[in-house]
């Protein structure tokens, strides 16, 4: 069945999604995972893109955009409106959506991550996209996190 998971993120701390969206990258990458990483805009991808390659003090995230991606490349990031046929043609394990809307190629995942901030917006938006993907048929999750 397919499943998406909402985490919560219940303190706020700047670029709050992106570093919870790079920690789940990370993990997944860790596993042998691959992952697509949806956002609104290109500054969110560039935001985005920053918190990766400084991920850690020891490290940083391998990832690739989602329009300069190569077929080794196990983490993409990207406007959603820029994910195409052509990269999902590539068998992605988990979508980890930071778009406000719930992307229309949602159904080519069986696992979405969605990460919702503390602000009341963000919750507000998280509830619409729930009820869209409950309406799909998808299973859901709720995880509260503290960053």
């Amino acid at each position: 069945m397919k499943q998406v998971d909402f985490y919560l993120i219940s303190n706020r701390v700047n670029n709050a999604k992106y570093k919870l969206a790079s920690r789940l990258a990370n993990k997944l990458q860790r596993l042998g995972q691959q992952a697509i990483v949806a956002t609104d805009d290109a500054q969110a991808t560039r935001e985005l893109d920053q918190i990766m390659w400084s991920f850690s003090d020891a490290s940083f995230l391998a990832h690739d955009n989602v329009v300069e991606a190569t077929p080794e490349s196990k983490v993409l990031i990207g406007e959603h409106s820029s994910i195409d046929q052509t990269v999902l043609e590539k068998k992605f394990d988990v979508l980890i959506n930071l778009a406000s809307d719930v992307p229309i190629f949602n159904h080519h995942f069986s696992r979405i991550a969605e990460i919702v901030e503390s602000d009341d917006s963000a919750k507000a938006a998280a509830r619409e996209r729930y009820k869209q993907y409950q309406a799909q048929g998808f299973e859901m999750k709720t995880h509260n996190i503290e960053l």
